[in-house]
């Protein structure tokens, strides 16, 4: 008996040890208060080593998958000591040859691998494209180190990927120069794969692109996965350089170059405009039923990535102008497999993704059929002097979307925003049970309250109006609010009192979601997966556990029908979201469709909403900024990864002046004093969620996650950010910022009508040009 006990004890005492050791590996963060994210492992392009076994005569050398890659030449600490600075014009720089210039830029080529180096001619500052003398590796590696473009591709039935670039497979090269540049022919004989490369300098830097139609594939067994162009440029080795990547997660964060010590072996790998769910299957902890611990990575909402070497002051922006939609971005900070920082685009022509093989269990991983239809053409905006700085990236880059007609310049009125939540259900007996929180009636009442106390300019978007409430009503097929919310007033009410007090009162429509829960024999179709199988969305709610999307031209079917239900019913204003910020490969039909198609979709009837009301979009792509009257949900941070040093602004310093940005919810920040800084630092409107009852009637509904949101609270909180941020926003009405710097907690923002805003940070006050900002505070005034 006493054996059989001791047996027992020292099972529960293993079982407590393994249940441990998981909770501490899952919960395990930085020191810092905030959660860290750890990036997902992207398919990293390290070469596996030939197989000491047999092997097919044509057996290919792939770029493994691998969750932890091998640290290449970290004990080489020698330093490249390539030159900086050259001060005039030369025949040839590190064997490439001279080929053009125009009043700013040099460009230098070297045909042996179409290597670039940029030469800027006031400062002589030089960037590099290509590594010339890699550090000590193995032959595919070195090859890819002193590469400009590097494709990937696919073998018969094989799933894995396989790498050709200027050195491997033999490659036939063929250049021809042009007054601007020059045009490269790269064959592979052996693949029968070929391709064109055009290299144009720009009075602002150079393009690189690849036409889809010169990429020929001669040989069914071989076919084109996707390419690297130029990953190199502006590289550094460990911290031989001083500067910092930009990526584009979130509001922006930097990376810096500077030796890791080998303390980061993964990169940031993002796809551009999100994850395409069509393809991708998301990760998730079984142990924790679905719930995954860790922060979801913010989406990258534009195309872009950058790198700065302030030592020398030059660096670049990179834009993906087409192939967006099928791309990348991807930064390995040193010892992330190399000792080198680097930032690159990636694009993908074909992925692989699993098919299921019965309707139970069972899959296979397959490739995708077709070709995704996309050109390649990246612009580099170059950067020099006072100008190589994060800041003068998000100059070029608010220029550049001016200049191509990608945003709108829109009045820039200040308004708080002050949304209201309606009504959810939660789980009854025998049925389901709505639970209003936010009547039209008492609607009415908060606005009046508002106005009364001083908050005039009010925007404010209504969620959860429709039948059955915010969840429980998708997709939003007729203009039926819910029963419940109509007490003294009805929606028609609202929307017309609410134009006649210069309330803009917006209604939400998700035009993504549908609830199959509630619409069991729709007629409208539900996306599929390249894999036929249907994309479900796991929320693991209360209520709802899970949603699916709809098909991209159900999406356009239920808004159209809804189009003339709203007009018909009087709306004017009309925010739209779901398809403002996601994009997904789908099938139908036996059919495969890629994320362009889906896009031609969303954006044909965001444009034609954009047309027939006052429109905003949810945290929207940047490919759809000129339709919005507003950007909401703007983040204010980053993912905050373990190699980041530090979050930027970048969009906010792009459209801060040219369209109204609105914030996340006050309600919801850990920090609301430090957040209430970073809105004056940004430019950034406020926003709240608001609730007439209090949120812990949604306790048992899918809106739990809404734990502060009464107007009793927040009736003050309102009308102090109103105030303060209102006097802000007179002082810089219609200006863009022209200079923001960042030293020890303290932030300075200048305007293009002379305005400068000090924003201390740090718990303690400071003088700076002679003010003084108190800690954890703010100053406007008017430069010289």
């Amino acid at each position: 008996m006493k054996i059989v006990k001791i047996k027992t004890a020292i099972k529960i005492i293993l079982f407590i040890a393994i249940v441990g050791s998981l909770l501490t590996f899952v919960f395990t963060r930085d020191d810092s208060d905030t959660a860290v994210n750890v990036p997902n492992t992207p398919t990293i392009p390290e070469p596996s080593q030939p197989n000491s076994g047999e092997a097919e005569p044509d057996e290919e050398q792939p770029a493994a998958e691998i969750p932890v890659p091998e640290q290449i030449g970290m004990d080489d600490d020698g330093l490249e000591n390539r030159v900086k600075i050259i001060n005039s014009k030369q025949q040839q720089i590190d064997g490439h040859k001279y080929v053009t210039e125009n009043t700013q830029y040099e460009m230098y080529v070297k045909e042996e691998n179409l290597s670039i180096i940029m030469r800027e001619k006031n400062t002589g500052a030089v960037l590099y494209s290509t590594i010339d003398k890699p550090v000590k590796s193995n032959e595919a590696w070195t090859n890819f180190m002193k590469s400009s473009i590097i494709m990937e591709y696919l073998v018969g039935t094989n799933i894995v990927t396989y790498r050709a670039d200027m050195y491997s497979k033999s490659p036939e090269k063929e250049v021809t120069y042009t007054e601007n540049g020059f045009n490269a022919t790269i064959y592979y004989p052996e693949l029968e794969i070929s391709y064109e490369l055009e290299v144009t300098l720009t009075d602002s830097g150079f393009v690189a692109e690849i036409p889809k139609e010169k990429i020929q594939e001669n040989n069914d067994r071989y076919r084109v996965s996707g390419f690297y162009v130029y990953p190199f440029l502006g590289y550094s080795k460990l911290g031989e350089r001083e500067g910092y990547m930009f990526i584009p997660d979130g509001s922006g964060a930097l990376i810096q170059l500077k030796d890791n010590d080998g303390k980061y072996r993964q990169p940031y790998s993002e796809m551009v405009y999100g994850n395409n769910v069509g393809i991708d299957d998301p990760f998730v902890l079984s142990l924790f039923n679905g719930r995954n611990p860790f922060n979801d990575p913010e989406k990258i909402l534009a195309p872009v990535f950058g790198m700065v070497q302030t030592d020398s002051e030059i660096g670049f922006l990179g834009i993906i102008e087409e192939g967006q939609y099928s791309a990348k971005i991807e930064a390995y900070p040193s010892g992330a497999i190399l000792p080198y920082n680097w930032i690159t685009s990636k694009f993908i022509y074909r992925q692989v993704y699993n098919q299921p093989t019965s309707q139970q269990s069972g899959t296979m991983v397959v490739r995708q059929r077709n070709m995704n239809d996309f050109n390649i053409r990246v612009r580099y905006e170059l950067v020099s002097k006072e100008q190589a700085t994060y800041f003068g990236l998000a100059e070029k880059y608010r220029t550049y979307l001016i200049d191509n007609d990608l945003i709108s310049k829109t009045e820039d009125d200040f308004k708080v925003r002050v949304d209201l939540f309606g009504a959810d259900v939660e789980n009854g007996l025998i049925f389901k049970k709505d639970v209003a929180m936010t009547t039209f009636g008492q609607a009415s009442d908060i606005y009046e309250d508002l106005q009364q106390n001083g908050v005039e300019q009010i925007l404010s978007i209504y969620k959860g109006w429709q039948n059955k409430g915010y969840y429980g009503g998708l997709p939003i097929r007729s203009f039926k609010p819910e029963s419940t919310l109509d007490d003294r007033k009805s929606l028609q009410d609202l929307l017309k009192e609410s134009n006649q007090r210069n309330i803009d009162l917006f209604l939400y429509h998700d035009g993504l979601r549908i609830n199959l829960d509630e619409y069991r024999n729709p007629t409208y179709k539900v996306m599929r997966k390249l894999n036929k199988r249907q994309y479900s969305e796991d929320v693991y709610g209360n209520v709802y556990r899970s949603f699916n999307y709809l098909n991209p031209k159900s999406s356009v079917d239920v808004l159209e029908k809804m189009n003339k239900s709203y007009t018909k019913n009087g709306v004017q204003n009309v925010l739209l979201a779901g398809i403002s910020n996601e994009l997904f490969s789908y099938s139908e039909s036996n059919k495969e469709y890629d994320r362009i198609t889906t896009k031609g979709y969303y954006e044909s009837i965001i444009s034609n909403y954009d047309q027939q009301f006052n429109l905003l979009l949810e945290q929207p792509f940047s490919y759809l900024w000129k339709y919005t009257n507003a950007i909401i949900d703007l983040p204010a941070s980053s993912s905050n990864y373990v190699f980041t040093s530090e979050d930027i602004p970048f969009i906010a310093l792009t459209l801060k002046g040219v369209v109204p940005m609105y914030s996340e919810y006050v309600n919801f920040q850990a920090n609301q004093k430090e957040f209430f800084l970073q809105l004056v630092e940004q430019g950034l409107n406020p926003s709240f969620l608001i609730t007439h009852e209090d949120p812990s009637d949604l306790l048992y509904t899918n809106s739990s996650h809404i734990y502060s949101s009464k107007y009793e609270r927040y009736q003050e909180v309102i009308q102090q950010y109103y105030e303060e941020l209102k006097e802000i926003h007179v002082a810089t009405k219609n200006s863009v910022i022209t200079n923001y710097e960042r030293s020890n907690g303290l932030t300075t923002v200048t305007y293009d009508n002379g305005i400068v805003i000090y924003v201390n940070y740090q718990e303690h006050g400071v003088t700076i040009a002679g003010q003084t900002i108190d800690a954890l505070s703010y100053k406007v005034v008017q430069g010289h």
